[in-house]
């Protein structure tokens, strides 16, 4: 159906109800009062969302897209109208490919859903990390996050072959499912990552993987933190592909894995390869050679296997908090970066300890914990100011700060908005 034009407030909701049913639209659930008038809104497939964005454009409203709850719906906001669409309705697998290992999903289904209905074939999206799983696939691919990454199976993104979205004029886009050389331009890269501001993710094409034969778990002391970074990157030269890898500096190893791990000074390394009985072991061995090389030491079994069932949510880590700084460093920048950030601290009468992972060709991804004098965390305003002053100096080093953009793109990002969004509809902040 198409629906009439909102002229008023009370007709847009009219017409939203008439598009995915009275039980379907509602208001947010506040803390407090909002600003202006808004909707939470949930449609079932991808032409009522196309009809809710044509609705956003005549009527002058905003378009946010809601995944899995992560996204804020209660902060205060301007008078424009704002429709929160919730995509949870269209969670479904469209086409599933065994032999191929494709999957083509609608972009509300969760990524653990999904793993459910993988699993019992032998099959999964990959070696990502659990925490991301609860998130929809939609809001996966939309949302820049560094967590949705592993070393053996890239991105999220990179599994993307293909992708349905809704523009802004409620027209909607199929990317095609070809060779890269065959497609031309592939406007699928630019939704990846677009924050919902250039389209709303219906539906994906995915690749999909064979479930690991064996999983190995090991983890080494390193005299430093630059010997645990070399000793990856060694073994990435090397061409390992673990599943998964990560570096704690001397602090954050006995924060999170005991005080007896290791030395102040030191570093640790721990790392989870997977696949075929006989690759996984190669994987392993590869690893293990490169700490060795860098002076590192074989750590007990039960080092590996307390990390591992913390990173799967099969035991608690009562060390585990938000970071309070994330970076993106890259490659052979890390070191350097961690200095810097620590020196910054510093200067506050603070400390730093990190953990890296995310290991890819274009770098790693630093997650930074300052702590008082005492060993207690920092909070409130004081985290805020160390923040600020170790940011800068990250940035300094050669870090990206995590959620910003280069500068010299923001003009081309800005103008491609335009160009697909002249409206603004999916910009909520366009008065």
């Amino acid at each position: 159906m198409n629906a009439a034009p909102a002229s008023t407030v009370e007709d847009l909701r009219i017409a939203l109800e008439a598009v995915v049913g009275q039980a379907h639209v509602r208001r947010p659930q506040r803390r407090g009062e909002l600003a202006t008038t808004a909707w939470v809104v949930q449609p079932g497939s991808a032409t009522e969302v196309a009809e809710i964005v044509g609705l956003a454009a005549r009527a002058g409203a905003a378009v946010v897209p809601v995944g899995n709850g992560g996204r804020a719906i209660d902060a205060p906001v301007g008078s424009r109208p704002r429709l929160y669409v919730d995509s949870r309705r269209m969670s479904h697998v469209l086409h599933l490919d065994e032999t191929s290992l494709v999957v083509h999903v609608q972009a509300g289904l969760t990524a653990l859903a999904l793993e459910r209905i993988l699993a019992p074939r032998g099959l999964t999206l990959g070696d990502f990390p659990p925490s991301t799983l609860s998130s929809t696939i939609g809001g996966l691919i939309a949302v820049r996050t560094p967590g949705k990454s592993s070393t053996r199976h890239g991105t999220v993104e990179d599994a993307v072959l293909g992708l349905s979205a809704v523009l802004a004029d409620g027209r909607t886009v199929h990317t095609r499912v070809a060779p890269r050389r065959a497609s031309g331009p592939d406007l699928a890269r630019a939704l990846c990552g677009s924050e919902g501001r250039l389209g709303f993710i219906t539906a994906a094409v995915l690749r999909i993987h064979r479930r690991p034969e064996a999983r190995f778990l090991a983890a080494f002391a390193l005299p430093s933190l630059d010997d645990a970074l070399a000793a990856v990157r060694l073994a990435l030269r090397e061409e390992a592909a673990p599943a998964a890898l990560r570096v704690f500096d001397g602090a954050e190893a006995r924060a999170h894995l005991g005080d007896s791990v290791c030395e102040e000074q030191q570093a640790v390394l721990v790392v989870a390869t997977a696949g075929p009985t006989d690759l996984a072991a190669c994987d392993r061995d590869l690893v293990a050679s490169a700490a060795a090389a860098m002076g590192g030491s074989a750590l007990d079994d039960a080092v590996a296997e307390r990390w591992w069932r913390r990173r799967t949510g099969q035991e608690r880590d009562g060390q585990q908090a938000a970071p309070s700084l994330q970076v993106t460093a890259p490659p052979g920048r890390e070191a350097a970066i961690e200095r810097a950030v620590r020196a910054a601290a510093q200067t506050l009468g603070a400390r730093s300890r990190v953990h890296v992972s995310r290991f890819e060709a274009d770098g790693a991804v630093e997650f930074f914990t300052f702590t008082e004098p005492g060993g207690e965390v920092a909070s409130g305003e004081r985290i805020a100011e160390i923040r600020a002053v170790a940011g800068e100096a990250a940035e300094g080093a050669g870090a990206i700060l995590l959620g910003s953009s280069p500068a010299g793109l923001d003009p081309y990002e800005r103008e491609l908005e335009r160009l697909l969004d002249p409206r603004g509809v999916f910009d909520p902040e366009v008065a």
